[in-house]
């Protein structure tokens, strides 16, 4: 079994396989939202900071859509190492974006950002496996490090996905904490006070019977779980040599006013 720490720590999973899987939540992501639209609102040359960059996914997905006069300068934030290097290998690939400052830190630690420094701020799908109750002053720093008229943009799944469903029945059976959901998000940024809309989405990730296994070590962050835990539920997604997973992801963009 591994902490969640510890599994993105180490990188542990098949970067590749997944992304075949989850591509679909950033093609539905960038083609409901006005991005490009937002961005060049903005000025088009923005800065930007990536909370729980990955190995950039989100931003590989959004350069194609964007206008030749949207520039983002992106600052880059992960505890892996080897995440920082391959998203920042990413980004210097792509057109719109260029390489900033890295920080390496978990997101409830955050280093000293500054007030008033980026256009944009984003966790895309990486606010997981946080510590809820040290989200409220993590996202405090991060809207504080806004600008004016900018935006913090958190992406995250809901307690209806079927994430969650899949998370309950490992926490059953071998502990550990509940996710954090789409809905903690708006509860926090109720009681902070936030400007804030919400755009829901919704798909299937569609999972092979032979890549099953690693699927759901991804989802639960433990590569020594079996799929057996998981047949009460999987015994109503099966078909066709396929598990249909239906998730409800949820974008919520935050408005610093000017």
């Amino acid at each position: 079994m591994s902490s969640a720490r510890g599994y993105y720590a180490n990188d542990r999973w098949d970067v590749a396989a997944w992304v075949d899987v989850i591509a679909i939540e950033y093609e539905t992501l960038v083609g409901v939202y006005p991005f490009d639209d937002v961005f060049r609102s903005l000025g088009g040359d923005l800065e930007l900071l990536d909370v729980g960059c990955g190995t950039a996914i989100f931003p590989g997905y959004l350069d194609p859509i964007l206008s030749e006069d949207v520039h983002l300068r992106a600052d880059l934030l992960d505890i892996s190492e080897a995440s920082l290097v391959r998203a920042s290998e990413v980004l210097t690939s792509l057109d719109h974006f260029t390489v900033g400052d890295a920080y390496r830190s978990w997101i409830e630690d955050l280093p000293d950002l500054g007030d008033d420094r980026y256009h944009v701020v984003w966790a895309i799908h990486s606010l997981t496996t946080v510590d809820r109750d040290r989200m409220p002053a993590s996202y405090d720093r991060l809207m504080a490090s806004v600008k004016p008229g900018g935006y913090l943009y958190i992406y995250q799944l809901t307690a209806d996905s079927a994430y969650q469903q899949v998370h309950r029945l490992y926490r059953a059976a071998r502990g550990g904490n509940r996710y954090m959901e789409f809905e903690d998000t708006v509860n926090m940024f109720d009681a902070a006070g936030y400007e804030y809309e919400v755009v829901e989405l919704a798909f299937d990730h569609v999972v092979p019977d032979p890549s099953l296994a690693k699927y759901l070590q991804k989802v639960t962050l433990d590569d020594t779980v079996s799929v057996e835990l998981f047949e009460p539920i999987l015994t109503q997604l099966r078909g066709d040599g396929v598990v249909r997973f239906p998730q409800t992801v949820n974008l919520i963009a935050a408005h610093k006013p000017d």
